[in-house]
């Protein structure tokens, strides 16, 4: 009984297919204008289903166009960040260039710097202190009152002379007389 079944089912659609299929379908005319067009009305005419494309190339197309939108935007992105990897590579470069004149110039200051310290301490140990300077002072003062004492017993030893020599020679009066001259 089920054979029976599948066999009247078999039959049924194949009748039925057919009608729901000519519902929905849209008929066009391929008669040109200004032909006769011969219709009979016994005679059905013969009806050729129309041939499906197959939407081959939608998908594909997509997928082509996918991967070479993909592919051309990553090329531009390689290149935009080549191109800012070798500006930041170009700047980082000159920062270090100008990093390298500056260290040059700290060195040179630091060089004339280390010199005038050296210098200042050969004048430190060359040069005296206050307290030396005083010193000096003190010295300076007593050898010119040594000398200045001397100088005077000196003068005082040549009158001496001078008188003994006067008494000698007789001329107690030369001493007046250069007064009176």
């Amino acid at each position: 009984m089920f054979s029976r079944l599948s066999t009247s089912a078999r039959i049924a659609s194949t009748l039925i297919r057919p009608a729901a299929a000519a519902v929905g379908r849209r008929f066009e005319s391929t008669v040109k204008v200004g032909e006769a067009v011969s219709t009979s009305s016994t005679s059905r005419p013969v009806q050729e289903t129309p041939k499906k494309k197959r939407p081959i190339g939608g998908f594909r197309g997509g997928l082509v166009g996918f991967l070479l939108g993909v592919t051309s935007a990553g090329a531009f992105g390689f290149v935009y960040l080549i191109e800012e990897y070798q500006k930041a590579t170009s700047l980082v470069l000159s920062s270090v260039d100008e990093l390298e004149r500056s260290s040059l110039k700290v060195r040179e200051y630091v060089k004339k710097i280390e010199a005038v310290e050296s210098d200042l301490s050969k004048l430190r140990a060359s040069s005296a202190t206050s307290q030396q300077l005083a010193q000096v002072k003190a010295d300076w003062r007593k050898q010119n009152d040594i000398l200045t004492r001397d100088h005077l017993e000196l003068k005082a030893h040549v009158w001496e002379i001078e008188q003994d020599v006067d008494t000698a020679l007789g001329r107690a009066s030369s001493a007046k007389a250069k007064k009176t001259n």
